[in-house]
């Protein structure tokens, strides 16, 4: 098994830094990992930043041990809030901290798509502090948003969103019972039609000198028919991501790693299983290609669904596709704003943007809205 790669200076500094401001450290991991029965005494530990977050921080744990029990790990991954404060604010203020250590604590174990497995897990709400120590995934890649991906990669993402929504469809008010799980209430398409409505023109602000004139008119037309585009998509079927992008996929490049692994949960809600294909899509392959292989990869999706029992018609899949076409740009304006802002986090966003506009203008999903 390829061991993963070593932290640089300043990724451990930078790590031990989120360690230290989490009041975490060695003998702190040994106990949980010993709680967890797969640790020992640890005779080392190197710490190093990974990921590309907006709103957690991720720190890989290099363990050498001393005594171990049988399966003892190389390495961990844990998952912590960000460092930088609004994006730490945004995180508590939108409940996407407690979302994810939900979705691990009660969901992750019954939903038919590959997920890290975690050993530890604790949150204080009052605080915004959570921790999450989870299996490594390795050797794997991570996504990259700005590169897109293949089309094998793309394929095996659809088989993933089939496997995540055919597990939970049909278990929307099982699901609704779980205090951290939203659905689309009318309340809830309140808020973010207005949030949307707010944050709109300093996403123009920013970004608006980078966009064509004809990708801000698809935001200008997002933020006018808010509401009728969320009643026109219909009930929740099942639990869907809600960021469902290369960013949070890792891929798996040789065994024991998976070929696919879905991570950053903090946005699982129930709603319009296409939504996350259509992300998915329009921010990973270049639009004359996702035009040409599209329609076999919704029959992928829809054989995905089968499998797991759920019938789902052409029809059907290719007007929920296209409903689901704005759910990135109204990711890219919303997330730009409230967010702390980076270089790459820009990059990002513009991706996202262009990517679901272009997929928005494509299928006519104005017209279907009406």
């Amino acid at each position: 098994m390829t061991a993963p790669p070593r932290p640089t200076e300043e990724s451990s500094r930078r790590a031990e830094a989120l360690l230290d401001d989490n009041g975490l450290d060695r003998s702190w991991l040994e106990r949980v990992l010993d709680e967890a029965g797969i640790g020992g005494s640890l005779a080392g530990l190197d710490v190093g930043v990974v990921g590309t977050g907006q709103v957690g921080d991720n720190v890989r744990c290099h363990l050498t041990w001393d005594a171990a029990t049988d399966g003892a790990p190389a390495s961990v991954i844990l998952k912590l809030p960000s460092a930088d404060e609004t994006s730490r604010a945004t995180g508590g203020a939108t409940r996407s901290y407690v979302r994810e250590v939900g979705f691990y604590r009660d969901v992750a174990p019954s939903v038919g798509i590959r997920v890290p497995a975690v050993h530890h897990l604790w949150e204080d709400q009052a605080t915004n502090r959570f921790v999450l120590v989870m299996e490594d995934i390795t050797p794997a890649e991570t996504g990259d948003q700005l590169r897109g991906c293949s089309l094998e990669r793309a394929e095996l993402a659809v088989d993933a969103a089939a496997a995540l929504h055919g597990s939970t469809w049909g278990r929307a008010d099982e699901l609704a019972g779980l205090d951290w799980v939203d659905g689309p209430t009318v309340e809830r398409r309140t808020q973010h039609r207005e949030l949307l409505a707010m944050v709109f023109p300093g996403f123009v602000d920013r970004y608006g000198d980078r966009l064509s004139s004809h990708e801000l008119a698809v935001g200008h037309w997002l933020v006018e028919h808010y509401d009728r585009w969320q009643t026109t998509r219909g009930d929740a079927e099942c639990l869907v991501h809600g960021d469902f992008r290369l960013d949070n996929v890792l891929f798996g490049l040789d065994r024991p790693a998976p070929p696919i692994t879905t991570v950053d949960w903090q946005t699982a809600a129930l709603g319009s299983a296409l939504n996350d294909v259509a992300y998915f899509l329009s921010g990973s392959l270049a639009a004359d290609e996702l035009a040409s292989v599209e329609d076999d990869l919704l029959d992928r999706y829809r054989r995905g669904l089968a499998e797991c029992g759920v019938e789902l018609d052409a029809e059907r899949t290719a007007r929920d596709y296209a409903l689901g076409a704005p759910t990135g740009y109204a990711m890219a304006v919303i997330a730009s704003q409230i967010v702390g802002q980076t270089e790459r986090g820009d990059e990002m966003f513009i991706v996202m943007a262009r990517g679901s506009a272009a997929l928005t203008s494509r299928l006519g999903t104005a017209g279907l809205v009406g």
